[in-house]
């Protein structure tokens, strides 16, 4: 005899008819229980509160949002570097707000229309757009902006000082006997390298060496292994190495295309102190921006801000400090 498929029971539930007293009964608890779960009573213990969510998410209840969300806005992250400035810093905001038990979505600049949604309760800028004060306006929503003040907009700034990253690798080039220092970036245009780009010029300036404009370039347009033989044939001796995107590339360039040997032939001072970074050959000399104080620091501001009075319309406006860390991608020059 042929057996038949039993056809599954149809639910006694729509999605918009659940409610709370629906998942008590699937979980045979009290709604009581529910509500705890729901709301992330501590008291609840672990295997009660599975119990009860995935009764959640079998009849398909969504409770409202109860917990805080905050955004982060992200923009161009490097291809090149997936770990990154951007991904980084996203990574570690991230770890802090869950570790408040704040909520997370990620928004890209281009979609920014999205923080209108109301249950976006703050946000945090990991991006250097101007486009983030466009949407101050926004009731109820207070925003901050990392590494890019914009103080001078409205916008809660906490940011590290370019400036002196710059200062303090220049500094350590020509105090190991550098002349001729070349300055790398992304683009001209971001306040970061702006910033940078000041600090290298007033420290030569201060130790009386004549800059040189084809010493300062910038990787957007150029290609990288043009940029660096033409510092070779001009016998740059060190490098700022502050492009993001090609800081790697930077380095494979100078050792195993143009035949440099780092940390004698060509000394570099890369930006971010990236945990690879020490394991290269040699190991190298880097920037290190305080970054898990920036995305400690900006949550616990965001959280204060959210409850502070109406009349309170002060700008926060925190530069942290930076450090250089000395390795062995500097050389000390003949005579030094």
């Amino acid at each position: 005899m042929k057996s038949q498929k039993k056809t599954p029971a149809r639910s006694k539930y729509t999605k918009s008819s659940i409610s709370i007293s629906d998942v008590a009964a699937h979980a045979e608890v009290s709604v009581g229980t529910v509500s705890r779960v729901i709301n992330r009573h501590p008291a609840v213990s672990g295997d009660l509160r599975r119990k009860v969510l995935l009764s959640s998410r079998t009849l398909g209840f969504v409770p409202r949002q109860v917990q805080r969300c905050v955004a982060i806005v992200t923009g161009r992250q490097s291809t090149a570097l997936p770990v990154g400035y951007v991904s980084v810093l996203t990574s570690m905001v991230s770890r802090v707000l869950a570790s408040k038990r704040i909520s997370v979505e990620l928004i890209d600049i281009e979609n920014l229309d999205d923080v209108y949604e109301a249950h976006i309760d703050g946000m945090i800028g990991i991006v250097f757009d101007e486009r983030l004060a466009d949407i101050k306006h926004v009731p109820n929503l207070p925003i901050i902006a990392i590494n890019k003040p914009m103080v001078d907009r409205g916008i809660h700034s906490i940011y590290a000082d370019h400036y002196h990253q710059a200062a303090l690798a220049t500094e350590h080039l020509i105090e190991h006997g550098h002349r001729q220092i070349a300055f790398l970036a992304i683009q001209s245009d971001e306040w970061g390298s702006q910033q940078r780009l000041k600090g290298y010029r007033d420290v030569l300036q201060k130790h009386g060496i004549k800059i040189n404009p084809q010493w300062i370039q910038y990787t957007l347009n150029t290609p990288v292994y043009e940029i660096l033989a033409r510092w070779r044939d001009r016998q740059i001796t060190g490098i700022l190495n502050f492009s993001e995107d090609t800081s790697l590339e930077v380095l494979h360039i100078l050792s195993n295309v143009l035949g440099l040997k780092i940390g004698c032939d060509i000394s570099t001072v890369s930006l971010e102190d990236l945990p690879i970074y020490k394991y290269f050959t040699p190991p190298q000399t880097v920037v290190r921006q305080p970054l898990e104080d920036l995305a400690r620091l900006a949550v616990e501001s965001l959280v204060k801000l959210g409850d502070r009075s109406e009349d309170d319309t002060s700008c926060l406006d925190i530069c942290l400090p930076t450090e250089l860390i000395a390795r062995d991608s500097v050389a000390i020059m003949p005579g030094k």
